[in-house]
């Protein structure tokens, strides 16, 4: 294959490797300010806990703002109702300690859980009961159901009713990671989207313009050789995150601002008539579309493919010294489990 068809191919890359990185985040500003983990988290008690059709009463603009703001109450636990076991369980001194005040955990550790959910039905029903007692005592049947058969035919006492709900916890939370990271991934691609349109961030025509351009490809080229493998976002414990994230976000704009790209855009250059401005802007929109389409993937799939661009072009990475470890492939979107 010609290098100059490899060469383009890296500089292609590496510009979706940088919008990525800007687009990841700008995305993690957002869920640590707004606190989305948290509010998947308790999305997924109330799946957890047979209770998802209150789910729409958290939802809404307010709640979202109250949040932001750090507000008491910003999860709207009260909404539940007072015979609800997740705002019973979730206000458990063991899930609020671990997370500062107005806020709520954006991970909780099964072991944890299921010891505040026994703890919470101990308290309200008695001690010394069994789990078929406890749960009966609920007057939620599809949770009660769920639970004495995951306790099978062993002992029927609190200890074993802990076991079920921890082995019923890490189930639900592994569907309920999947569910983030898809909804992380539409998040991605929606603010992919933006950054391309205001940015002017057009996938054809950049290709066209790497194609003829040598020395702004080789440019491009050299950046993709010294990029260094991106840091896998982790789990927001500090108020502050939200900002140190959109201060990353600044940061990284600025590098993209660094890329053959902007406004005004050389594709409406000389163009007149509405025939020719609309078929300039549909080209623009599916410029953009692919554009936001390549950082939904993410910025290590992206670096994993200027990796193996470079190798296939014969200068892939400097191999690995006893003071630098050899890049290891991150995950885009954080888990809600670790």
């Amino acid at each position: 294959m010609s290098s100059h068809y490899l060469d383009v191919a890296v500089g292609l890359s590496y510009t979706f490797l940088a919008v990525s990185l800007l687009c990841s985040a700008t995305r993690e500003a957002i869920a640590s300010l707004f606190q989305t983990r948290a509010k998947v988290l308790l999305d997924g008690v109330l799946t957890l806990l047979h209770e998802s059709a209150a789910k729409p009463r958290l939802r809404g603009i307010g709640p979202s703002i109250l949040r932001l703001l750090r507000v008491r109450g910003g999860f709207g636990l009260e909404k539940l109702g007072s015979q609800s076991l997740t705002a019973e369980v979730m206000r458990h001194p063991l899930i609020t300690g671990m997370a500062q005040q107005g806020r709520m955990p954006s991970y909780i550790p099964s072991a944890i859980f299921a010891r505040a959910f026994v703890s919470t039905l101990t308290a309200k029903y008695g001690k010394g009961k069994t789990a078929a007692a406890l749960l009966n005592s609920i007057g939620n049947e599809g949770l009660t159901k769920t639970l004495l058969a995951i306790i099978g035919e062993g002992p029927d006492d609190a200890a074993a009713l802990e076991n079920a709900v921890r082995i019923w916890y890490d189930t639900v939370m592994d569907r309920i990671s999947g569910w983030y990271k898809r909804r992380s991934q539409f998040v991605l691609f929606l603010v992919g989207l933006l950054y391309a349109v205001v940015m002017n961030i057009d996938a054809l025509q950049l290709s066209q313009r790497l194609w003829s351009d040598a020395a702004l490809t080789s440019q491009l080229v050299q950046k993709a050789e010294d990029a260094k493998p991106p840091v896998p976002p982790g789990l927001p414990t500090d108020p502050a995150s939200g900002v140190a994230q959109a201060k990353q976000a600044k940061a990284q704009a600025e590098e993209v601002q660094k890329l053959p790209i902007g406004w005004p855009s050389a594709r409406f250059d000389g163009v007149k008539g509405f025939g020719p401005i609309t078929m300039a802007l549909l080209f623009a929109l599916i410029g953009w579309i692919a554009t936001a389409f390549a950082a939904s993937l993410g910025s290590p799939f992206w670096f994993e493919g200027v990796g193996w661009l470079l190798a296939l072009r014969g200068t892939g990475a400097k191999p690995a010294t006893e003071t630098t470890a050899a890049p290891t492939t991150v995950v885009t979107l954080p888990s809600l489990r670790k």
